[in-house]
C-alpha cells in the first residue's frame, strides 16, 4: 500500500507530504517535488491575501573574497526582467496589476523574497514567482544600475558611525573569514561584478533542492498543489551545494576596539561566541532566556543601570545562526559611566551563576516575555512567512515549530550551563565608539582604530 502510494505521489511529480499538521495553531501541508524543491502551505488569517515567499540556502556564509556581497546584488536582480516579462517595464507593469507588495532580504545565513497579493490573483503571482526564480535574464543594463544602487547602499551604511562600529566588531570576532559575515560585502566585488557571476549564484545555489516555496494565507491546499507543479514542476535539480566550512576561531584572549566617531553618547559593545544552531540546538533555547533575564525591569541589573541612570539603554541580545552566533550586550551611556557598566554586567552574570539567585518566577516571567515576543514577531501573515523561511534556511522547519515547547522546557541549571559554557571567563571583544571630546578626557590611554 505504502509503495503505491509512493508511486502515484511520484506520478504527480511529489515525493512525500505531511497533512493535517497544526502548526502555531494554524494548519498546514508539507509536500517535496521531485525536483527537490520544498513546499510549505500554511493557512492563515482571514483577509483574502496571500503571501509567496521564496527562501534559498544562501548569503554571506557561502561568499569567498572574490565574491563577497554579490548574494546581496543578487538579491537586487531578483526583481528585474526575466524569459517572459523581459523589460523592467513589463515586470514593473505586472506588479501593479497583480497589486503585489513585494521585497527581498540577505541575511549571513538566508536569502528570502516574498510577493503578497490579493488570493484571486494567487495563480497569477504563483506564475510570477516561478518566472522570477527559475528564469532571470540578469539585463547588463538593468545589472549596472544596481550595481550603484547597491554601491549607494554601501556608502550610506558606513556613512552611519553605529554601523561602522558594528562592523567593527564583527570584523574583530571573525577576522579570518570575515568574508562570510559580511552580507553588505566588499566595494569593490560589487563595483566589477558581471552576469556571469549572477548565472553562476543562480546555478549553484538558485536550484529547487537549495530552496523552499513557503506560502501562508487565504489558501486551499488541493488548489495550491496543483498550481505548484504546473508552474515549479520545470525548475531544473542541479548539484546540492555543500555547506561544510571551516570553523571561524574562536578567541584565544579579549580584543579592544575603540573608535572615535561623530557621536553624541558613548556606545560600549561586548561580544561572545553563542551556541550556534544545529550543534547544541538545546543551549540556544537556554540562552534566549538568559538575554531575556537581563532585560527584566525587575532584575537588579535593570534596576542599577536604568533606573540609576548609568545607561540611556540597554540590551542583551542572541542572534542564533548555524555559522558562527554572537551573543552581545550593548549600551548607550555616558562615557565616564563605561567601568561602572562593564563591572555591573560582568557582576549580574556571576551572580545568576550563583544558586539560589535566579528564581523559577524569573525564569517563568522570561519565558512569557519570549513567547510573548516570539507571537508579536509572527503577528502578520508576512512576517509568519519570513519566520518560516528564515528557520527552514538556517535549521528545519521542526525548530521553528517546537520552539516553544522546547522553551518551556529550560530550567534554572539549563541558565547557568550556557553562562558558564559561553560567557562567565571566555574571551569576548570590547568595543567602545565615543567622541572626540570624550576620547581625550575619559579613554586616553586607548588606541584609536
Amino acid at each position: 500500500m505504502k509503495k503505491i502510494l509512493l508511486l502515484s505521489l511520484m506520478m504527480l511529480g511529489i515525493i512525500y507530504g505531511l497533512f493535517g499538521a497544526v502548526i502555531l495553531d494554524r494548519e498546514y501541508k508539507t509536500v517535496k517535488l521531485d525536483n527537490g524543491l520544498e513546499v510549505i502551505m500554511i493557512k492563515a488569517g482571514s483577509e483574502p491575501i496571500v503571501t509567496i515567499e521564496i527562501a534559498v540556502r544562501n548569503g554571506a556564509y557561502t561568499q569567498t573574497p572574490k565574491n563577497c556581497g554579490l548574494s546581496h546584488l543578487y538579491e537586487h536582480m531578483f526583481f528585474k526582467g526575466n524569459k517572459k516579462w523581459t523589460s523592467q517595464e513589463d515586470y514593473a507593469d505586472r506588479i501593479r496589476e497583480l497589486g503585489i507588495v513585494y521585497n527581498g532580504m540577505t541575511s549571513n545565513e538566508s536569502v528570502r523574497y516574498f510577493f503578497t497579493l490579493p488570493s484571486r490573483n494567487f495563480e497569477q503571482g504563483m506564475e510570477f514567482m516561478a518566472y522570477a526564480i527559475i528564469d532571470p535574464i540578469f539585463d547588463s543594463t538593468e545589472l549596472a544600475k544596481e550595481r550603484n544602487v547597491v554601491l549607494n547602499e554601501f556608502n550610506r551604511d558606513f556613512s552611519e558611525p553605529s554601523y561602522i562600529f558594528y562592523q567593527m566588531n564583527e570584523e574583530a570576532m571573525f577576522e579570518k573569514y570575515f568574508y562570510r559575515k559580511n552580507a553588505i560585502g566588499d566595494k569593490s566585488v560589487i563595483a566589477n561584478a558581471t552576469r556571469e557571476q549572477m548565472f553562476e549564484i543562480k546555478n549553484k545555489y538558485y536550484i529547487p533542492n537549495n530552496s523552499a516555496l513557503v506560502i501562508v494565507g487565504d489558501i486551499d491546499f488541493a488548489k495550491t498543489e496543483k498550481f505548484v507543479k504546473k508552474y515549479f514542476s520545470r525548475w531544473e535539480k542541479g548539484n546540492a551545494p555543500s555547506f561544510v566550512f571551516e570553523e571561524h576561531p574562536y578567541l584565544e584572549k579579549t580584543k579592544n576596539i575603540f573608535t572615535e566617531q561623530n557621536v553624541s553618547m558613548t556606545e560600549l559593545m561586548i561580544t561572545f561566541r553563542g551556541p550556534d544552531v544545529g550543534k547544541k540546538n538545546e543551549d540556544t533555547y537556554a540562552m534566549d532566556l538568559l538575554c531575556e533575564i537581563m532585560k527584566l525591569k525587575s532584575q537588579n541589573i535593570y534596576k542599577q543601570l536604568v533606573e540609576n541612570g548609568l545607561v540611556y539603554s540597554y540590551y542583551l541580545g542572541y542572534y542564533t545562526e548555524q555559522d558562527g552566533a554572537t551573543v552581545t550586550f550593548d549600551a548607550a551611556l555616558s562615557a565616564e559611566n563605561t567601568n561602572k557598566v562593564k563591572d555591573i554586567f560582568f557582576k549580574e552574570l556571576n551572580n545568576i551563576n550563583t544558586d539560589g539567585y535566579l528564581t523559577e518566577e524569573i525564569l517563568t516571567q522570561a519565558k512569557e516575555k519570549v513567547e510573548m515576543n516570539f507571537y508579536q514577531d509572527i503577528e502578520s501573515s508576512v512576517d509568519f512567512t519570513l519566520g518560516v523561511g528564515f528557520w527552514w534556511c538556517i535549521s528545519e522547519l521542526d525548530y521553528f515549530e517546537t520552539y516553544l515547547d522546547n522553551l518551556k522546557k529550560v530550567n534554572v541549571s539549563d541558565i547557568q550551563r550556557v553562562l558558564r559554557n559561553y560567557l562567565l571567563d571566555k574571551p569576548y571583544i570590547e568595543g567602545i565608539m565615543t567622541d572626540k571630546e570624550s576620547a581625550k578626557k575619559y579613554f586616553a590611554n586607548k588606541e584609536v582604530k
